[in-house]
């Protein structure tokens, strides 16, 4: 069963990668802000698996970023 759980992680994370690469992309130096905009949004409306979702994502967005700005 553990080997069916790692896959589906693996896949959790590579999709939450894409994401804040596209939202980078499509935001540039306002995702963070937009990401945040959103996660409130889903905060005050959303379930816990789309609030995790969200904030998984904005974690990622400002990894992503930091690490632009960085180099």
């Amino acid at each position: 069963m553990e080997d069916e759980e790692e896959p589906r992680h693996a896949s959790a994370k590579r999709e939450i990668s894409m994401a804040a690469r596209a939202t980078i992309e499509l935001f540039g130096n306002g995702a963070i802000a937009k990401t945040k905009e959103r996660l409130s949004e889903v905060e005050a409306e959303g379930t816990e698996q789309s609030i995790g979702y969200w904030r998984q994502l904005l974690e990622e967005v400002e990894r992503l970023h930091r690490r632009r700005h960085k180099y």
